[in-house]
């Protein structure tokens, strides 16, 4: 069958899918993206069928160039898919599955009861999960697999990095190994940890890591701390470079996500509320990882935290 995954969100959310498309091209499905231009790239090109995309208008807008969507419902269908799997909650993403046969999307039950009968209007199939941090013990990628259910064949999502790379590295094994790879931004900010903080760590550890940043963060963590970091001129370019990494330190963001599904060490730092269970849900899948809470987080050369990002080193 020819499966359509909808994930109209950001890097991470669409790197959490890696082990679903897994599971569906194992049982002989192809399978095609519907993505925006915040995770467009994500994939390997040879590991899908065809990458529709939408160009999102900037925040605090909502919604996508009306001529990206035209160009997207026109390339979806062409491609006549069987089945659609609706990994995003926004009417559009609905929108764009409409026109398939057995469409299959999340509800919340009672929490939002609105919002579960308008999905189940817009569905074939619906899938139960909970959006309360804490509310249930499954991993993000564990939820999303649920949207494979009937189409997969295993009842747990892959978690072996070598079955995994292949979905998001172009050419594995291209170029240098890299040791260590910091992905700095902003986040880290809104994550707890303070600018001092900051600064001291980069200081610490920039000697030995590969420093990287989106390019809208570039100036700002130049600002934050002192470290011109290295940019991309595309994701997949990024994603290629998180590829040759044999650690990666990052703040909750996709560059985790996508570093775990490589299989790269990953050193994880969360806001301190509600630490365990957003351990539990957005932890690296597939790699081996520590995860620290913010306010563990110390520049000083003999911090437990900065220990462990160069253990192994």
């Amino acid at each position: 069958m020819r499966v359509l995954l909808v994930r109209l969100d950001g890097i991470g959310d669409a790197a959490v899918c890696v082990p679903l498309v897994a599971a569906l091209r194992a049982a002989g499905h192809e399978v095609g993206v519907a993505l925006t231009t915040r995770n467009a790239g994500v994939f390997a090109p040879s590991a899908i069928l065809a990458e529709h995309v939408l160009d999102r208008i900037p925040w605090p807008a909502h919604g996508s160039a009306p001529e990206s969507t035209a160009r997207a419902n026109a390339e979806i269908a062409a491609q006549r898919y069987d089945v659609a799997l609706i990994a995003s909650e926004e009417p559009e993403a609905f929108a764009l599955a409409a026109p398939i046969r057995e469409r299959v999307g999340f509800t919340t039950g009672l929490a939002r009861p609105l919002k579960t009968l308008w999905v189940r209007l817009h569905t074939t199939r619906t899938v139960r999960r909970s959006q309360r941090v804490g509310r249930e013990d499954a991993h993000e990628v564990e939820i999303l697999y649920r949207l494979g259910a009937g189409l997969v064949r295993d009842a747990a999502p892959p978690a072996d990095p070598g079955l995994l790379r292949p979905l998001l590295l172009a050419r594995p094994g291209d170029g240098g190994r890299v040791p260590l790879l910091i992905q700095a931004g902003p986040k880290w900010l809104t994550t707890g940890v303070g600018r001092e903080t900051l600064r001291a760590l980069h200081a610490r550890l920039a000697p030995h890591a590969r420093v990287v940043a989106a390019p809208g963060d570039a100036e700002a963590v130049r600002e934050l701390t002192g470290v011109v970091p290295e940019t991309f001129p595309s994701l997949r370019a990024w994603v290629e470079a998180l590829g040759r990494a044999d650690a990666v330190l990052s703040v909750d963001t996709g560059a985790a996500h996508v570093a775990g599904m490589l299989g790269a060490r990953v050193v994880d730092v969360f806001p301190d509320a509600d630490f365990e269970a957003q351990v539990r849900r957005w932890r690296p899948w597939a790699g081996p990882y520590r995860a620290f809470r913010a306010s563990e987080v110390d520049g000083g050369a003999g911090s437990a935290f900065v220990e462990a990002v160069l253990d192994g080193l």
